[in-house]
């Protein structure tokens, strides 16, 4: 029986060392028990051990890395948030994207799948990733994730939008990129990130102007 686990132990690690090397960062527990046929949880138990052994490393969240000081990134991409949950809340996690901090800056990152078409002139579409900076403030003009009240349900939501203080009137602007929205005037806003950068989907439905 120990050999038989030693052997299957092997092969995620094999798997995994060989998703790496072609998608520059490692399968999840579910990419790895739909590749080998194991339930997620036996594929968890056999990548702890891997980690226990020291073939592999966990670096922090979202990071961890080979034997041989080979290292690489994992961003979580979300997608549509609702009633004021975690925005990083593990069921609205879809998937997770390679990044190259280096090209980022400092930070943790997260993924946003874009829904809706109320940021087409700043080039975002239904369907693509924005890279999201975690932080709780923004200048005026940044386009952010924000939190914000349902004035019709009291319940919150998610929406990216261009960010703008009101100073005068001690309210906050989003503001879409889309003349055919009209801004979302708040007094209370919880920001979650900054865009930063936006991965195109080339498969968006070809009516979206971007």
């Amino acid at each position: 029986m120990r050999h038989k686990n030693d052997s299957r132990k092997m092969e995620v690690y094999n798997f995994m060392t060989r998703y790496m090397k072609e998608y520059g960062v490692y399968p999840t527990v579910q990419e790895i028990g739909n590749k080998l046929g194991m339930a997620k949880s036996i594929a968890s138990k056999y990548r702890n051990r891997l980690i226990d052994d020291g073939l592999i490393e966990k670096l922090g969240r979202y990071q961890i890395k080979a034997a041989g000081n080979i290292s690489c990134s994992r961003m979580p991409v979300v997608g549509r948030i609702a009633c004021g949950e975690p925005i990083l809340a593990a069921k609205y996690i879809e998937s997770y994207i390679p990044i190259d901090e280096g090209s980022l800056g400092p930070g943790e990152y997260f993924g946003l799948i874009a829904d809706g078409d109320s940021m087409i002139n700043a080039g975002i579409c239904a369907g693509d990733t924005v890279y999201i900076r975690q932080q709780s403030t923004a200048e005026d003009g940044e386009i952010v994730v924000a939190i914000i009240q349902d004035d019709l349900t009291d319940g919150y939501y998610a929406t990216l939008k261009r960010f703008y203080r009101d100073e005068e009137n001690n309210r906050y602007v989003l503001r879409p990129e889309n003349d055919n929205f009209d801004d979302i005037i708040v007094s209370k806003v919880d920001i979650q990130g900054v865009a930063v950068r936006v991965l195109k989907n080339l498969e968006a439905p070809k009516r979206r102007r971007c």
